[in-house]
């Protein structure tokens, strides 16, 4: 279930004239009152001069470590919750991997409702003290985020909570779309937006990959760029990538992991996206392909991506520069390339100390 809009007679140049940041589209969002804000601000779109001699091609990188909770999450998070608000909720419950769960935290204080957040315990500690100090209610459970799933849905069914899971309410995904159109708009010229013609990012639930391909369409549809929409590239890592597996086998479904999920890009420990099918056929129909990165390269592209371009970057989002650099070895990317950093690195320092 996907969010539709009326987009004819919205220009270009209006949105232009209004502040930059995530509600500069409000027309490409389902919200029609205040949102609940944190003032999330437009994220940078960094050329990359290192890593675009390097590759050969030109390359740029989405760097969404300054949204509040420092990730992306914050861009569903903000959506999500207005809308929730909107609709009259006064409690939410959710599963995540880590980060998720710690923004939508901070925005469910903002907002004035509870949450309660199920996260395995295995998560990292950052994630879930910032549940705590927002006040949410934190609940750890053994095993993954399935098993963290499981039990969200039991309180939700349990308390009549709002079920704010990945793909279980279509307002997140909206949030995401203003990554992409922050992106287009800066890669853009006076009088259009433009599409780079291959976008780099990590894959864990795979709502972020739905929301470039979404946001892409509704650009075109709105006449405000005639560019081929772009080649999307999703990216695991090596200990849980069931995705890439199932694209590598030919398969229209996405078995669950059966390995041991672990791996320090916390939010890539998705053994069983909810939908890895429609993620799968999204990438395909883009003209892209699913790629995995070993555990050791993860670490080194965040120290690689911090001594090139400046830019300390989460593990999900360091995966993109190996999986670039495998791309180019198998001269398979085509540039303008736009990699995808999902939060600031600081969050991690941990991992890079081993």
């Amino acid at each position: 279930m996907l969010c539709r809009y009326n987009l004819s007679g919205l220009m270009l140049a209006d949105v232009r004239s209004r502040p930059p940041g995530t509600w500069r589209y409000r027309e490409l969002l389902p919200i029609e009152g205040d949102p609940v804000s944190l003032g999330e601000p437009e994220t940078a779109t960094l050329f990359a001069p290192r890593l675009s001699e390097r590759w050969g091609i030109e390359a740029w990188i989405k760097d969404e470590s300054t949204l509040p909770g420092a990730t992306f999450k914050a861009r569903g998070a903000c959506v999500g919750l207005s809308r929730a608000v909107e609709l009259g909720v006064k409690r939410v419950v959710m599963p995540t991997a880590g980060n998720a769960g710690g923004t939508w935290s901070l925005y469910a204080a903002r907002a004035g409702i509870e949450i309660t957040v199920v996260m395995s315990a295995t998560a990292p500690r950052t994630n879930q003290l910032e549940v705590t100090a927002a006040g949410g209610t934190l609940e750890l459970v053994d095993g993954s985020i399935a098993d963290a799933a499981v039990r969200a849905k039991e309180i939700a069914d349990e308390t009549g909570a709002f079920f704010a899971a990945t793909f279980y309410e279509p307002y997140r995904l909206e949030g995401k779309k203003a990554a992409w159109l922050e992106s287009f708009d800066s890669l853009g010229d006076a009088d259009s937006m433009s599409f780079p013609a291959t976008i780099v990012l990590p894959v864990g639930g795979g709502v972020a990959a739905i929301a470039a391909a979404k946001v892409a369409a509704e650009v075109r549809e709105l006449g405000w760029s005639n560019d081929r929409a772009p080649r999307l590239v999703g990216v695991q890592a090596a200990n849980c990538a069931p995705i890439v597996k199932a694209f590598e086998e030919g398969r229209d479904d996405v078995p669950p992991w059966t390995g041991d999920p672990h791996t320090v890009a916390a939010g890539l420990r998705v053994p069983a996206p909810i939908e890895g099918p429609l993620v799968m056929e999204t990438i395909r129909a883009s003209g892209g392909t699913m790629v995995a990165v070993e555990e050791d390269r993860i670490v080194e592209s965040m120290r690689d991506l911090a001594a090139t371009e400046g830019l300390l970057a989460c593990p999900e989002g360091a995966t993109t520069v190996d999986a670039a650099e495998q791309l180019v070895r198998a001269g398979d990317l085509d540039g303008p390339v736009l990699l995808y950093n999902t939060g600031a690195g600081q969050k991690y320092l941990d991992v890079l100390t081993d």
